[in-house]
């Protein structure tokens, strides 16, 4: 398999599994609202890029480092600030809002006190789920009262709030954007391209929620992916993958490239 985590496995017709799956799956057409971040990103040259999060922010089957959506915005912003511009990414394929409270935050804090972080990413959130989705009350409607999903949606807005009031906290001046999870799956007919949908329109609002709270962006890709799963994943390949391909992270990336003002040369729009 392209991935090595249980998400893949889900994609192999597990059913329990592929409830896990789910947890990996975006959310559906409610849009999270922009927020306007307290500085607009500096006139400046160099600086730094850090990015948090989870599989999808570490490069998840892209074709190479390059191709990720993270390795595109930092190309777009050395456009802008000079090639002087360090990327520090911090993400970790399967991490939850729990690890990177414990593993990623500390050496996020680290790069915010030593200065001149001009922008931080989050994609995180996504993982969290996957315990609530080997529940088979939660298909295909998880949203019904039998599925423990709220439960599990308070605890992740719990620690998203944690994550961003901290990072906001630490780097009063920095722009921070955060990633509504598109639905991977949307358009392929997939068994759980409904309950997907409805899962992470769940979650996507918190997300926004609490993105409101600390004046972070929120970068949100779901329109652009509204059914073209089979064309910006791996779910048509022989080993099916819901990660994004390289036009998927092409298309996240232009999602945060849109939300900074910027085109993908580092121009602004």
């Amino acid at each position: 398999m392209r991935t090595k985590d249980r998400w893949a496995v889900a994609l192999l017709g597990l059913a329990a599994l592929a409830f896990a799956g789910l947890a990996c799956e975006s959310g559906g057409s409610s849009e999270p609202a922009a927020v306007t971040p307290t500085s607009p990103l500096p006139d400046a040259t160099g600086g730094v890029y850090l990015a948090l999060g989870d599989s999808i922010a570490a490069g998840g089957s892209a074709s190479d480092a390059s191709a990720s959506y993270v390795a595109l915005v930092a190309q777009a912003l050395r456009s802008r600030f000079g090639g002087e511009l360090v990327l520090h990414s911090q993400a970790v394929a399967g991490h939850t809002t729990q690890d990177l409270i414990e593993l990623q935050l500390p050496e996020a804090f680290e790069r915010l006190v030593a200065g001149d972080v001009r922008l931080i990413t989050v994609t995180i959130a996504l993982n969290d789920l996957d315990v609530y989705f080997i529940d088979g009350a939660c298909l295909p409607d998880p949203s019904v009262p039998a599925c423990p999903l709220e439960g599990g949606l308070l605890g992740v807005e719990q620690r998203l709030d944690r994550i961003l009031g901290e990072l906001r906290e630490a780097g009063p001046g920095a722009t921070i954007v955060i990633l509504a999870y598109p639905n991977f799956y949307s358009g392929t007919g997939h068994q759980l391209e409904r309950p997907a949908e409805i899962a992470f329109d769940l979650l996507n609002g918190v997300i926004s929620t609490v993105a409101k709270r600390h004046n972070v962006l929120v970068a949100d890709p779901r329109a652009a992916f509204q059914g073209r799963g089979n064309e910006l994943t791996h779910l048509l390949d022989a080993e099916p993958d819901f990660h994004p391909n390289d036009a998927g992270h092409r298309v996240i990336a232009d999602a945060f490239l849109a939300v900074l003002g910027l085109s993908t040369d580092g121009g602004t729009d």
